[in-house]
């Protein structure tokens, strides 16, 4: 077991989390060090996840945890940190293979019909992706 600790981001860790969040390519928007949670083994962060504010809803996002510290309970640990911060309900947007993953922390998919507005404005762009093959869902924990 690998051990690791979650502590919020501070200016210094800026560039590493937009330089994971490239990386992963995931949504490259809203990301400014002060809403993050961080994972470190050893003074080095390994992980790293965020809950963005919008109108009228928060969404959990940039959840990342490098390839090699993956299965150790870090996502595990990042979310629950991040949720003890959030309000409920608790939006997420994910690509449809990641759904068993976020169900297991009481994650249910919701209709785009029921997502916020914010959020259907966010995902407007990723109706390009359905043309990858890649299914956006929006996930909601009450």
């Amino acid at each position: 077991m690998t051990d690791f600790t979650i502590r919020a981001a501070t200016a210094e860790d800026q560039a590493t989390i937009r330089r994971l969040i490239r990386q992963e390519q995931l949504d490259p928007t809203s990301t400014h060090w002060s809403r993050f949670l961080v994972a470190e083994v050893g003074g080095q962060i390994v992980g790293i996840g965020q809950v963005k504010e919008y109108p009228g809803c928060q969404e959990l996002g940039s959840l990342i945890t490098l390839r090699e510290y993956r299965g150790l309970g870090i996502a595990a640990a990042l979310i629950a940190a991040l949720e003890a911060r959030a309000r409920r309900p608790l939006y997420l947007l994910c690509a449809s293979k990641m759904e068993p993953y976020y169900q297991r922390f009481g994650y249910q998919t919701i209709g785009w019909k029921d997502a916020p507005t914010a959020l259907k404005v966010k995902l407007a762009p990723t109706t390009v992706l359905r043309l990858f093959g890649v299914r956006v869902l929006v996930m909601r924990k009450d």
